[in-house]
């Protein structure tokens, strides 16, 4: 949303009141509810892999049914394709296929690229990009620099997926899927990462996307620190933190997302340590 209208890394008071708050938050509403269905819909058809990981227990350990899962994704669903067309019909056809791409099409036969390694990472590549879209849309039309400038975002978000599939090599393994981690070895993913890192950098310069910039610096250290260390909790970490440097340089641009933010933290680790004792989310590897 701020890489398309105004590619300055901190806003003067006068930029800030440009923002449309409520354009943003609706934004916020309508990515969070596709989210939330996708994100359902993978963990119904990760159950066994979940067990075995011993991670995302709330479905597979039986905390809700497959029918209230199933139940909450038709509901997130219908909620996101509603609020999308009343918005406009390429809102629709964004989030529609975001859906269908990271829903179904990842989890679910005859397509199942999470189980494929390089449809999984084509299909992890795609979801960034669709996030990137999203914002996109609502400040300029598509057109050659919507791909252009969205490309080191998805090389950033795409090396961070990298990341992501290390602590599941062994679970992944035995349940049969066919990552690339899985396949090439932890090495191999971690200096794929790298590579991927090293890409985006060069074009946020060129793009002069300061924020971009900005956010590569920060996380340098952690990324550096894992191609050293081949370590898969230095990887969970680098993810985490690049994350979080995303969601800050944000709030140089608009400060009242760093009141969303950390309420939404805080009160997420209250929400697990009172129903399952869990310490969730944290900054650990």
């Amino acid at each position: 949303y701020f890489i398309a209208d105004r590619n300055t890394l901190l806003y003067t008071f006068r930029q800030m009141g440009y923002a449309d708050l409520f354009e943003i938050a609706i934004l916020l509403l309508l990515f969070a509810l596709s989210m939330g269905a996708s994100f359902l819909l993978n963990q119904l058809k990760d159950i066994e892999s979940d067990r075995f990981n011993a991670k995302l227990f709330i479905v597979a350990d039986g905390y809700i049914s497959r029918k209230a899962a199933l139940t909450e994704i038709v509901l997130l669903s219908l909620a996101a394709f509603l609020l999308a067309l009343s918005i406009s019909f390429i809102y629709f056809l964004l989030i529609l296929c975001f859906i269908v791409l990271t829903g179904y099409m990842y989890n679910y036969p005859p397509f199942a690229l999470k189980d494929r390694p390089w449809g999984s990472l084509a299909a992890n590549a795609l979801m960034g990009w669709f996030a990137f879209a999203l914002g996109w849309a609502a400040v300029k039309p598509f057109g050659t620099n919507n791909i252009a400038e969205s490309l080191p975002y998805v090389l950033f978000n795409t090396a961070l997926y990298f990341f992501t599939t290390l602590p599941d090599i062994e679970g992944d393994r035995a349940s049969g899927k066919q990552t690339l981690a899985v396949i090439y070895g932890k090495r191999f993913a971690v200096r794929a990462a790298f590579f991927l890192y090293l890409t985006a950098a060069p074009l946020a310069v060129y793009f002069m996307d300061w924020t971009l910039v900005t956010i590569l610096a920060a996380a340098a250290p952690f990324f550096i620190r894992t191609l050293l260390s081949n370590r898969v909790n230095d990887a969970v970490q680098t993810t985490k933190f690049s994350i979080l440097f995303f969601a800050l340089v944000i709030c140089f641009k608009l400060p009242f997302f760093f009141i969303l933010m950390i309420t939404g933290f805080y009160a997420t680790r209250w929400y697990f340590k009172q129903r399952f004792n869990f310490d969730y989310p944290n900054f650990k590897g």
